[in-house]
């Protein structure tokens, strides 16, 4: 494996050392207009006298498809500023504003036309940001920047924008009040006069063309917190209000197969604080989250299940500050088996260190002690501390408790690790995490670790990774791990690949390899001989643990063209299981057509060796993926996503039949209302002719009548097998069915 070890490292080499020095940076400052007066309305159009004192700037740059050269149609921007907000105005420059890529979209989902977008560091720290952006339509769309790259989609601000086409192109005028940025501290180091970081990002979706404000370093990022340019002038602000209360009231009834129809009625309360001005708490008492929408399913033929990502709204935001390597917090299983009663959390910026803080408590609200609860009661916990370091870098530690009064296998569950994140220059990177997880009876062999070293620019990419988790690493009861109970691994892994330009299109190619062994306790070994009374272990698998895989995959970035992309893969590795260790193919590829047309189609096929956990032996298993975008009008979009597998023993034979299908349809009324239809249905039928089928309806109308303030109607309901009929032809019934009429306001006090 030493030998393994070495190669890697020559190989990484190489492109690491092409790419050891960066280019050169120009200084990019704007200085920000200081409103004396009325300050500009805020309707796109650009005629406010306030835009005629304040600093043009143009000069635009490519970033795509032709790197440094000019941009084919420029873009020009002012900054202006009073007590309480910063304004921002574009003209976005274009020959045939007829042909400008505009459509009404729900927040955030603007990247299918046209867009402006820019990038401000308030705290000047070379690390941290915001991103705001719109299209022609004036869409809002915003996000929260990290550890330099990293980005938090999750965080939703309160500001104001509109944008307008005309002859010269469109234009856009943003209005960002102060009290959307968490500032470390007014009384900068460079005195009273604020100094920001900041660029501009604009997207031209009909030439596929990308511009930026500031020049680029070599690891061609625009969006590196480090590689701004800046605002100057910004001086005696106001954040305003630091004081949010969100009560809601919901109304509603509830139908279910095992019980007779009910009413449905709850109140609850949101509210936020903020300490400082970067440093916030929010509390959260018996929510609902009516709206949210359900799952889409996957098909998964492994034995782990599918990590679906987190949507409920109080966990979402600020979510970012308990990210490390190992997944130790994820906030979906809080609440997965129990109402959530109440929730608390602080988050934010002291100086130099960045803390995280969430408590909730799971359960139902009863009367008294000797009701029976039929929620699992719980407390979770988790405490984060965060230390800039350096210029870029950071170490950490997270812990994460989970309690379970009356609980005899679990009453306890807690996890721990520290970790770090060291940026060595622009282009490399030192990441990786120690962590152990602690539960009764279980106190040896329970620790993991991983360390990846990276570099990463425009042209060459490439990583080396060493992880062990140890067998009794466990950390499912508070976080997310795919991994069978104690059974571990040591693995050494390398990714290398090249992306060059070829005219406007940009090819992608690149290099896996991964060796690892397996790590048992005699536990393991015991409890699948108590489900599985004949397994018969392979007789080489205690000689020879160790698995290895390699493979490669290539593919086509494509501009004004009618495809997107095309992938193809390829991948062969040595796997070893109980019964047996076997060779393993994997192969597909992927196309998609131009995401900005009416219709867009993606297809995509598998096939595969896998390991059939059910049967314990080897399989083969294709697939077919099919996803669909229809949009008959800039507000209307109708989405398709059709997934079907087929699994195979060695002879040939089918061993089952998969398929998972959704619809999703979504109209806006206007920018602040919409209307959205998500069905979904699931079918498996196994080699004992047994189906299990789902199905599922979602209708919600949505309406954001003032900023943070929503009405919601929604209507749910799920339909499953039943225990009637053969297990050929089950009859289906009504498993769950809601109707739920939910208001919010928010109030700033």
């Amino acid at each position: 494996m030493s030998k393994l070890v070495v190669v890697l490292l020559l190989f990484i080499a190489y492109p690491l050392y092409l790419f050891a020095h960066p280019e050169g940076m120009g200084e990019h400052v704007v200085e920000a207009h200081r409103i004396v007066g009325e300050p500009p309305q805020i309707d796109g159009m650009l005629d406010d006298t306030v835009w005629e004192h304040a600093e043009p700037q143009s000069g635009f740059i490519q970033l795509e498809p032709s790197r440094g050269n000019p941009a084919t149609d420029d873009t020009e921007f002012r900054i202006a500023y009073d007590v309480h907000n910063i304004y921002i105005a574009f003209r976005c420059y274009d020959a045939e504003p007829d042909k400008i890529v505009n459509r009404m979209t729900r927040r955030g989902d603007i990247y299918a036309s046209d867009v402006i977008s820019f990038f401000i560091d308030p705290h000047h720290d070379h690390r941290t940001g915001y991103k705001f952006a719109t299209n022609p339509a004036g869409v809002q769309s915003d996000n929260y920047r990290y550890e330099d790259t990293q980005r938090d989609s999750n965080w939703k601000g309160i500001w104001w924008v509109e944008s307008n086409i005309d002859e010269l192109g469109w234009s856009a005028e943003f209005k960002i009040p102060f009290a959307n940025f968490r500032f470390t501290d007014f009384s900068h180091k460079s005195g009273p006069t604020q100094i920001w970081g900041f660029d501009i990002e604009r997207v031209n979706r009909r030439k596929s063309e990308v511009t930026v404000w500031k020049q680029l370093t070599q690891a061609g990022v625009v969006t590196r917190m480090s590689d701004l340019g800046h605002i100057e002038g910004i001086q005696n602000i106001e954040t305003g209000k630091n004081f949010e209360i969100s009560p809601y009231l919901l109304g509603g009834g509830m139908d279910a197969a095992d019980t007779n129809p009910t009413g449905q009625f709850g109140t609850g309360l949101d509210v936020q604080y903020s300490l400082t001005s970067a440093l916030k708490a929010n509390v959260t008492v018996n929510p609902d989250f009516a709206q949210v929408e359900a799952d889409q399913l996957e098909i998964n033929l492994t034995r782990f299940p599918t990590r679906f990502p987190e949507k409920r709204p109080f966990f979402v935001e600020g979510n970012s500050f308990f990210e490390t390597p190992y997944d130790l917090m994820f906030s979906r299983r809080i609440g997965s088996r129990g109402n959530i009663l109440w929730g608390g959390k602080l988050t934010g910026k002291v100086g130099n260190y960045s803390v995280g803080v969430l408590g909730n408590q799971t359960g139902e609200f009863r009367f008294s002690d000797s009701t029976p609860s039929e929620k699992e009661e719980a407390w979770f916990s988790a405490i984060r501390v965060k230390r800039d370091i350096l210029k870029r870098s950071n170490v950490g530690v997270l812990f994460v408790n989970k309690e379970q009064p009356g609980s005899e296998r679990w009453n306890h569950s807690r996890v721990g690790g520290i970790d770090m994140n060291l940026a060595l220059g622009k282009t490399y990177h030192l990441t990786g995490q120690y962590a152990g997880s602690f539960h009764p009876g279980e106190d040896s062999d329970n620790f993991a670790w991983t360390v990846d070293f990276a570099q990463r620019n425009y042209l060459w990419s490439s990583d080396i990774g060493f992880e062990r988790v140890a067998p009794n690493f466990e950390i499912n009861q508070t976080g997310f791990l795919r991994k069978e109970r104690n059974r571990g691994w040591q693995r050494v892994s390398m990714r290398n690949s090249y992306s060059p330009h070829w005219g406007k299109h940009q090819f992608f190619s690149g290099i896996i390899a991964r060796l690892s062994q397996s790590l048992y306790t005699p536990a393991y070994f015991a409890e699948w001989r108590e489900r599985n009374p004949a397994l018969s272990l392979s007789p080489d698998f205690d000689e020879d643990l160790l698995k290895w895989s390699a493979g490669v995959d290539i593919g086509m970035d494509f501009r004004e063209s009618l495809l997107d992309d095309i992938n193809a893969y390829y991948f062969r590795s040595r796997e070893v299981e109980l019964t047996e260790v076997f060779t393993a193919n994997r192969y597909g590829f992927e196309v998609d057509t131009d995401s900005t047309k009416p219709v867009a189609i993606g297809i995509g096929v598998e096939f595969a060796d896998y390991f059939n956990f059910r049967r314990q032996q080897a399989g083969k298993q294709r697939s077919l993926l099919l996803e669909s975008t229809i949009r008959p009008r800039s507000n209307l979009s109708i989405e398709l996503d059709s997934g079907y597998a087929q699994s195979f023993d060695l002879e040939g034979a089918i061993d089952g039949r998969f398929f998972v299908s959704s619809l999703r349809t979504t109209y806006l009324f206007t920018r602040e209302s919409f209307f959205r239809m998500f069905a979904q249905a699931n079918r498996e039928r196994l080699v004992s002719m047994e189906i299990h089928q789902t199905y599922l309806l979602s209708l919600l109308f949505g309406w954001e009548y003032s900023p943070k303030s929503h009405l919601f109607v929604a209507y749910n309901e799920t339909w499953g097998d039943t225990a009637v009929g053969t297990a050929t032809a089950r009859e289906l019934q009504l498993e769950n069915r809601v109707v739920v009429i939910k208001v919010t306001y928010l109030y700033n006090l």
